[in-house]
């Protein structure tokens, strides 16, 4: 097959890029021929990426109508990409394949949680979005007007797309409850590919790692307070360790100052994935606090591959992967109490930590295994 990945932002810019690379890589093994598309690249690590593919384009200098003139395209393989009446204008009799990464489709305000009560919304996208001020959207520190109805619009041109594929069961129930065809869902959870470093032995020494943007959603926040919390209850320090960017780094770091956390708190800034398996062997416990319901949580499950327990909030797809007490602990989403505590019960009981770690590398290489993702992606582009 001629398969065409179109994505907004090219090179290895975040989780999104990441899979692409991966599902590429894969695809070529087995044969195929894998083009990429994009609006914009990141130039972040761009020759490496731009080599997984046979040829690559920014739709700056060219458009999808001379690409398809080009090749001939078997497959669009679509990714964050919008509008997606852009790719249908061209379709012709090609098939579209849709990786719903995340909540951008049916939510106008993308993270799938109240402004105010910062609870998860359960409500299908209509007339409760304007009650949550959805129709502001905030970018580069200043608001404007967006028209939800017109998102509304744009969601409902994708009842279109051939087939949609989802990390978890979740964002299966969350594309169901706005409209979208339930056969044409079907559940592809993403592949994680284990680091070539051996295993390290687990720490004898505790430390907490948290791996992923430094955003409102991702609850980082949460974590510093549970954090200052533990402290306070072991009245001796751990080391707590921050990898990734974002816009709310710089609230972040002045949130650990403040609390007086900055000997024991480091943030790392951004760390190229290839090189994080340090981070998670040096860790005895991962943590994923996020408030918006995380459409998968990849990262829990690559801390998993390195035998390492996760604590994480139940919330999104998270679940899916995360079974209570046996390779990790769930906590109440914005619950720092909670979370304290169960970071404090990882501490205090090493051995459960380390049998959790062991639990979930074999869950994960069962459940998330490169090879079984590949065969099921390939299965889903030709059918």
């Amino acid at each position: 097959m001629n398969i065409l990945f179109i994505n907004t932002t090219g090179g290895f810019f975040g989780g999104v890029e990441q899979n692409i690379a991966l599902a590429a890589q894969g695809l070529t093994s087995e044969g195929h021929n894998c083009y990429f598309v994009c609006r914009n690249r990141s130039m972040i690590d761009q020759e490496s990426f731009d080599s997984l593919f046979v040829k690559s384009w920014e739709l700056s200098s060219t458009s999808l109508q001379q690409i398809v003139s080009e090749v001939d395209i078997d497959v669009f393989y679509v990714h964050k990409f919008e509008p997606i009446e852009d790719i249908l204008a061209v379709k012709g009799t090609k098939k579209i394949v849709r990786m719903v990464h995340d909540h951008d489709i049916y939510c106008p305000r993308k993270h799938k949680y109240y402004a105010l009560s910062r609870k998860i919304c359960t409500r299908r996208c209509g007339l409760i979005c304007y009650a949550d001020l959805a129709f502001l959207e905030r970018k580069e520190g200043k608001f404007k007007f967006v028209s939800i109805r017109k998102k509304i619009e744009q969601m409902k041109q994708n009842y279109e797309v051939d087939t949609l594929l989802v990390g978890s069961n979740y964002m299966k129930e969350e594309l169901e409850r706005n409209g979208f065809d339930s056969p044409k869902i079907h559940l592809l959870p993403p592949c994680v590919q284990n680091y070539p470093e051996p295993l390290q032995t687990f720490p004898s020494d505790p430390s907490i790692l948290y791996v992923g943007q430094l955003i409102k959603g991702k609850g980082v926040d949460i974590l510093l307070e549970a954090y200052r919390l533990l402290i306070e209850r072991l009245e001796f320090s751990i080391p707590l360790h921050i990898i990734g960017r974002g816009n709310e780094e710089i609230s972040l770091r002045q949130k650990a100052e403040e609390a007086g956390l900055n000997s024991s708190v480091t943030f790392h800034g951004w760390v190229g994935h290839d090189d994080l398996a340090s981070y998670y062997d040096n860790a005895s416990m991962v943590v994923v606090p996020s408030r918006w319901p995380e459409p998968f949580g990849m990262v829990g499950v690559e801390a998993m591959l390195r035998e390492r327990p996760v604590i994480a909030s139940d919330v999104g797809g998270i679940s899916d992967w995360l079974k209570e007490g046996e390779n990790g602990l769930l906590f109440p989403a914005n619950d720092a109490k909670a979370l304290s505590y169960s970071m404090f019960s990882l501490i205090v009981d090493r051995d459960n930590a380390k049998k959790m770690g062991k639990t979930g590398k074999k869950l994960a290489e069962d459940l998330f295994s490169y090879e079984k993702y590949i065969h099921n992606l390939e299965y889903q582009l030709e059918r």
